[in-house]
C-alpha cells in the first residue's frame, strides 16, 4: 500500500517538477521580452520628446535669441540627450549588434544635422543677436539719422518681418525692389547696403535651414528622426510577435504536461482505489460480523483483518465501537435522569409562573381600583377620554382626583404622574404616590404647588437611604379647577399641561425638578394660573406617549408631532380628536415594542354657568407658553 502510494505520488511529483521548470523557463523568456518592450517604449518616448523639443526650437522665433546667446549650452544639452539615447539603444539592442549599428549611424547623422540647425539658428539670431540683430542695429541707425525716410524704412521693416515670419520669397523680392528703386533715385542712405547684406545672410541661412528642396537641414533631420522611429516601431512589433509566440508555446507545453499528469493521475488513482476497494470490502464483511455478534466477536474478527494501515484502522475502530457502546449506555442513563429532573423543574417553573401571573393580574385589578373611575371623572367633566396602557400588566403611571368646596365654589384637584420604571417597581411607586396625595389632601393642602412641595418632602423621607443616593421618583402634573370662576391653577414636576383653545395649543410647563431623586437640589414649586374658556380642552400625557419609537422610522413620536396633530383637529369634538390621535399613534407604533407605560388624557371641563363671569384674567404666577 505504501509502495503504491510512493510510486504514484513520486511520478505525479516528477510531472509537476517538469511542469514548473517549463513554466519558469517560458515565464523568464516572456519577462525578458516584456522588459525589452518597456525599455523600447521608454527609448521611443525619449526620442519623441527630443523631436518635440527641436521642433519647438526651430518653429518658435523667440527661441532664436536664446540660442544665439547660449549656443554652446544648447549644444551640450543636445549632446547629453544623444548620449542618453545612445546608452538606451545599447541596452535594448545588446543582443542585435547589426540593428544597433544601423540605428547609431542614423543617430550620428541626426546629431550632425542638429548641430547644423543650431548653428544656423545661432547665425540667424533674433532681436539683439546674429544677423537679425546686426540688421536691426543698422536700420535703427538709419531711422535716427534720416527721420525723413520713416515711411520707406517702415515699408522695408514690414517686408523684412513678413519674410522672417512666413519664409516667402515674394517679400524678399519686394524688399530688394524697394531698395533698388531707392538707390535709383539717388537719395538712398549708404547704410542700407549693410542692411541688405545682413538681410541676404539671414535669407541664405533660412533657405539652408528650411527652403532648399531635399537637402535643407530641417528636412534631413526630420526624415532621419522618422526613420529611427519607424525602425523602433518595426522592432517593437517583432518583440510583440515573439512575446506572443512564447506565450503560445508556454500554453501548448502546459496543455501537454497537464494532459500527461491527468492521465498518470487517473491510472494511479484507479490502481490505488482498486486495492483500497478490495480491502474495504473485507473490512465491511468483518464489521458486519462484529455488529451481528453484538460487538462481542472482537478476537475472531481481528485475525481476519489485513495487516496494513487499513487493518490497523479497523482494529482501532473495533475498540472505539466497544467503548462507544459502553459510553452510549452511560449517557442514555444520565440523559434519562437529567430529563426527569428537568421535567420536574419545568413543572415547578410553570407553576411559579402561573402563580406570578395570577398575582400580577390581581395587582393590576388592585391598581386599577385605586385609580379614579371613569364614572367619577364623567361627573365633573363634559367629556373624558383616557388612553391608559402600562407596558406590563401593572405600571408606574397613575391619575388622581379629589373634589372639595371652598368659598362656596366647587373645585377639582386632578393629577397625572409617571413614576420611575415600569412593571412592579413602578406600580409600587404609583401606590406610594396616590397614598401620599390622599394623606396630604386629608391634611388640608389644596394648592397644586404646595401639594408638590409636600409630596416631594414626604416621598424623599420614605424612600431615602443613608447608604446611597436614590434614583427613584416621579414626574407629575397637578391642576386645580374652579368650576364656577373657571380659574385653573397648575404646578408640575417635569410634566406639562396643554390646553386646546380654538386652533392653538397653550402649554403650561412644569418645573425641571422631579419628585424624589435624593441627589438633586430642590427648589420650591411655582403655581401658574389661567382662566379657561368655553370648549377648552385639557390634555395630559406621560413620556410613554412622546418617547414611543415608530416601527418603520425608528424615531420617537415626539412632542412636535403631538402638538401638530392636536392643533390640526382642535376645533373637533373631544371624541373625534381623541380617535384621530389614537389612530395616528397606533399606526406610528405598528407592531413595534411598547417603549414605556403610556397615558394620554383629554378632559373637557364642566363649568357652573353663572352671570358676569369674566372670560380672561391676567396670569399671576409663572408664565404661559403658546
Amino acid at each position: 500500500m505504501k509502495k503504491s502510494l510512493v510510486v504514484v505520488l513520486g511520478g505525479f511529483g516528477l510531472v509537476l517538477l517538469i511542469f514548473a521548470s517549463m513554466s519558469w523557463y517560458f515565464n523568464q523568456k516572456m519577462h525578458e521580452k516584456q522588459a525589452l518592450l518597456v525599455k523600447l517604449d521608454n527609448l521611443s518616448t525619449q526620442i519623441q520628446d527630443h523631436k518635440d523639443w527641436m521642433e519647438h526650437l526651430t518653429n518658435q522665433h523667440f527661441w532664436y535669441d536664446s540660442i544665439a546667446k547660449n549656443e554652446q549650452e544648447y549644444r551640450r544639452k543636445n549632446s547629453f540627450t544623444h548620449e542618453l539615447i545612445r546608452q538606451n539603444l545599447h541596452e535594448v539592442f545588446a543582443a542585435n549588434k547589426k540593428t544597433e549599428k544601423e540605428l547609431l549611424v542614423t543617430l550620428d547623422n541626426v546629431l550632425l544635422t542638429e548641430d547644423h540647425i543650431l548653428n544656423d539658428i545661432a547665425k540667424i539670431g533674433f532681436k539683439e543677436f546674429g544677423y537679425i540683430g546686426k540688421m536691426r542695429e543698422v536700420i535703427h541707425r538709419v531711422e535716427e539719422k534720416f527721420p525723413q525716410f520713416d515711411e520707406q524704412i517702415l515699408s522695408l521693416r514690414r517686408h523684412e518681418k513678413d519674410y522672417i515670419m512666413r519664409n516667402d520669397e515674394n517679400y524678399a523680392a519686394s524688399l530688394h525692389r524697394e531698395i533698388a528703386h531707392w538707390q535709383a533715385n539717388g537719395n538712398c542712405p549708404a547704410e542700407l547696403s549693410s542692411y541688405l547684406r545682413y538681410f541676404d545672410s539671414v535669407r541664405n541661412r533660412i533657405q539652408l535651414l528650411f527652403a532648399i528642396p531635399n537637402r535643407n537641414h530641417y528636412t534631413n533631420w526630420s526624415l532621419s528622426i522618422l526613420n529611427i522611429q519607424a525602425s523602433l516601431r518595426r522592432i517593437r512589433g517583432e518583440f510583440i510577435r515573439e512575446s506572443y509566440a512564447l506565450s503560445n508555446d508556454s500554453l501548448t507545453m502546459q496543455y501537454i504536461i497537464s494532459g500527461i499528469a491527468f492521465f498518470a493521475l487517473i491510472i494511479g488513482s484507479i490502481y490505488i482505489v482498486r486495492n483500497i476497494t478490495i480491502q474495504v470490502s473485507r473490512l465491511q464483511r468483518s464489521m458486519n460480523e462484529f455488529i451481528s455478534s453484538n460487538y462481542q466477536a472482537y478476537e475472531s474478527i481481528s485475525h481476519q483483518l489485513p495487516k496494513n494501515e487499513i487493518g490497523q484502522i479497523s482494529i482501532q475502530f473495533l475498540k472505539m465501537a466497544r467503548k462507544i457502546k459502553w459510553d452510549v449506555h452511560l449517557l442514555e442513563d444520565r440523559v434519562l435522569r437529567r430529563t426527569t429532573a428537568l421535567h420536574e423543574k419545568n413543572v415547578q417553573l410553570e407553576k411559579q409562573h402561573s402563580e406570578m401571573m395570577d398575582s400580577l393580574r390581581y395587582a393590576q385589578k388592585l391598581q386599577e381600583s385605586l385609580l379614579v373611575s371613569r364614572k367619577q371623572l364623567a361627573q365633573h367633566f363634559e367629556q373624558v377620554h383616557i388612553h391608559y396602557t402600562p407596558k406590563h400588566l401593572v405600571g408606574g403611571d397613575f391619575y388622581w382626583m379629589k373634589t372639595f368646596r371652598e368659598n362656596g365654589s366647587e373645585k377639582i384637584l386632578f393629577a397625572l404622574a409617571d413614576c420611575t420604571g415600569h412593571g412592579v417597581p413602578g406600580a409600587l411607586l404609583s401606590v406610594l404616590g396616590m397614598n401620599t396625595l390622599d394623606e396630604l389632601f386629608a391634611d388640608g393642602i389644596r394648592k397644586p404647588n404646595e401639594l408638590l412641595d409636600s409630596l416631594r418632602k414626604t416621598i424623599l423621607r420614605r424612600i431615602s437611604s443613608d447608604e446611597e443616593q436614590r434614583m427613584d421618583g416621579m414626574d407629575i402634573a397637578i391642576c386645580c379647577l374652579d368650576k364656577r370662576s373657571r380659574e385653573l391653577s397648575f404646578s408640575g414636576a417635569q410634566m406639562p399641561l396643554w390646553i386646546l383653545r380654538n386652533s392653538e395649543v397653550i402649554e403650561l410647563n412644569g418645573e425641571r425638578v422631579p419628585i424624589g431623586f435624593t441627589y438633586m437640589n430642590h427648589l420650591e414649586f411655582k403655581s401658574q394660573e389661567l382662566i379657561l374658556e368655553e370648549d377648552d380642552k385639557l390634555v395630559f400625557f406621560t413620556d410613554g406617549m412622546v418617547d414611543q419609537f415608530g416601527k418603520e422610522s425608528n424615531k420617537k413620536f415626539g412632542k412636535k408631532q403631538l402638538r401638530y396633530l392636536l392643533s390640526r383637529s382642535s376645533n373637533q369634538s373631544g371624541s373625534v380628536l381623541y380617535n384621530r390621535l389614537m389612530n395616528q399613534f397606533s399606526f406610528w407604533k405598528g407592531e413595534g415594542e411598547q417603549t414605556d407605560d403610556c397615558t394620554f388624557m383629554i378632559l373637557e371641563p364642566k363649568f357652573v354657568k353663572v352671570r358676569n363671569v369674566k372670560t380672561e384674567v391676567p396670569i399671576s404666577n409663572g408664565k404661559v407658553e403658546v
